[in-house]
Parts: structure tokens; C-alpha cells; sequence
């Protein structure tokens, strides 16, 4: 199964969504690969940086090891998690637009940082 399978089968009214968070996930770095692990979407540099999924009806990227983003980690949800904080993709604006090309902006510096020579 690919991405865009999986993005088909999440419902229709969601599909724009994480369209839209796949595009801006393969744009924001050309050695970024994507495939599929658990079912879900899945981003990756040197290790996973990102996910895509849909939780109660709504569209959501998480992030990993976003805790280490700064005070970009605080627009986040971390409900019940330690290392992995989640970003809604639903009623967008271009202020929340620009938000989360900083924090994939983010994710891409703390992979490449942190698992330098991996």
C-alpha cells in the first residue's frame, strides 16, 4: 500500500489535509523519503521525523522528539506522550501555515543534529 492509498482510505473529508501536509513535508527537504510503517505515513531523514494520521474525524502530522523544538514545541499536543507532539491540520491560516513550516523546519534541524554521522 502507498501513501496516497492510505490517504484515500482516511475519508474524503480529510484527504485536502494531509495532501497539503505531504506536500509540504517532501518540499521542505530534498532527502526526505516517505513510506509506510504501522499503517500510517510516515517522513524521515536520518531517522523518523514525522507522521501523518487522523484521530477522532480530524487530520493531524506528529512530530517526533518535539519536546527538543523550543518554544515551538508549546503549539503542540503532547496528551499523554513524552516524545511526540501532534499538529492540527484542520482550520488553517496563514499564521498557522507559517507555524508549521517552522516547526518541520524544526524537526529537520533536530534530526540532522542529533544523528549526525548515522
Amino acid at each position: 500500500m502507498n501513501l496516497e492509498d492510505i490517504i484515500e482510505k482516511r475519508g474524503q473529508h480529510c484527504q485536502d489535509e494531509l495532501r497539503f501536509a505531504r506536500n509540504l513535508m517532501r518540499s521542505s527537504h530534498p532527502a526526505i523519503t516517505e513510506c509506510v510503517k504501522y499503517g500510517l505515513p510516515f517522513f524521515s531523514l536520518k531517522k523518523d521525523i514525522a507522521y501523518m494520521d487522523v484521530q477522532k474525524g480530524k487530520p493531524l502530522i506528529a512530530f517526533m522528539n518535539a519536546r527538543h523544538f523550543g518554544e515551538l514545541s508549546e503549539v503542540l499536543d503532547f496528551t499523554n506522550r513524552t516524545r511526540v507532539g501532534h499538529f492540527s491540520l484542520i482550520d488553517f491560516s496563514e499564521e498557522r501555515y507559517l507555524l508549521l513550516i517552522s516547526i518541520i523546519d524544526a524537526a529537520i534541524e533536530f534530526d540532522r543534529e542529533k544523528f549526525v554521522g548515522r
